[in-house]
């Protein structure tokens, strides 16, 4: 199990969520879509990581700063004696390598270079690291996991593991001397409270409540198609089924996420879910998993 486990980014999150209420622009579609297979590239080398059985912590994604700059780690590795800084690129399809970036064969776009953004993360790491009061050594490395990634003409002695190192990466980890110790662990520990929980959603697009499509998605196929069966709630179109009060709740984190100042009421959830026509269901959900204080306009729950 990792020291630190990763979690989906926040805005990430929010275009998952207006992805499906809200007819996103063909540029914010893109831009969704680039994050999602970001993260599960990662959370594909995440999977690899974690059967890992030599001595070591492992920090999944850290948002780090040093000098008022902030810096990325995808995965962070210490052992012993080495510290293991991962870029992980999930990059499909046939590219050229030149140093001011990669072109796509097929395309001819380019994209830019990632020893760039490794060196650059490596580079403050270090600094910060200093800081600390910490000298470790540092190894940085780009780790290409989609096994449809070609890159042409890039020298041997670059920091990239391609699809089909990723296996000899994985032994080369496993072999690593020695066993961390306290200092290691106060290193990790120190690390992950530095994290920061990204703020800045400047490409997020702009919503409103009232342009926002109400009601409760299928858990499966994401569909509005749902219709509330006894405790049950049915999807028309993939036929999954999912209790009701797990949906309102599943439901009420994407209210709170989006419109994190709204009060979270009865009315308020009971027109948000939609398809649950009882509002009386609606309270008693609310009451059994919120505490409640009671106000002029009624009762407003709260975690």
């Amino acid at each position: 199990m990792a020291f630190k486990e990763r979690t989906e980014p926040i805005i990430l999150s929010k275009l998952r969520i207006l992805n499906k209420r809200l007819d996103l622009a063909d540029e914010e579609k893109r831009y969704f879509s680039y994050l999602d297979k970001g993260y599960k590239g990662e959370l594909q080398f995440d999977a690899m990581t974690e059967k890992l059985t030599s001595s070591c912590l492992i920090l999944n994604e850290l948002l780090l700063e040093v000098e008022r700059t902030t810096f990325q780690i995808d995965t962070l590795i210490i052992f012993a004696g080495t510290l293991y800084l991962f870029e992980i690129k999930t990059n499909q399809g046939d590219y050229l390598y030149k140093q001011e970036g990669l072109t796509s064969i097929t395309t001819g776009v380019s994209i830019k270079n990632p020893l760039d953004q490794i060196n650059r993360s490596k580079l403050l790491f270090k600094k910060l690291l200093n800081q600390l009061g910490y000298n470790y050594q540092i190894q940085a490395a780009v780790v290409f996991v989609n096994p449809e990634f070609t890159l042409y003409h890039a020298h041997p002695d670059l920091p990239f593991i391609f699809p089909t190192q990723i296996k000899r990466l994985l032994e080369n980890l496993n072999n690593q001397p020695g066993k961390v110790s306290s200092n290691h662990y106060k290193l990790a520990t120190k690390l992950a409270s530095l994290h920061q929980i990204e703020t800045s959603y400047n490409k997020l697009p702009s919503f409103h409540y009232d342009e926002l499509k109400k009601g409760i998605t299928c858990s499966e196929c994401e569909s509005f198609s749902v219709e509330a069966v006894g405790h049950k709630l049915l999807c028309k179109e993939c036929g999954n089924s999912e209790k009701v009060e797990l949906a309102v709740l599943r439901c009420i984190s994407e209210f709170q996420l989006l419109f994190p100042d709204r009060p979270i009421t009865t009315p308020a959830i009971h027109e948000w879910c939609s398809v649950i026509t009882d509002g009386k269901r609606i309270s008693r959900i609310l009451a059994k998993h919120f505490t409640y204080s009671e106000t002029k306009k009624g009762r407003t729950y709260t975690r």
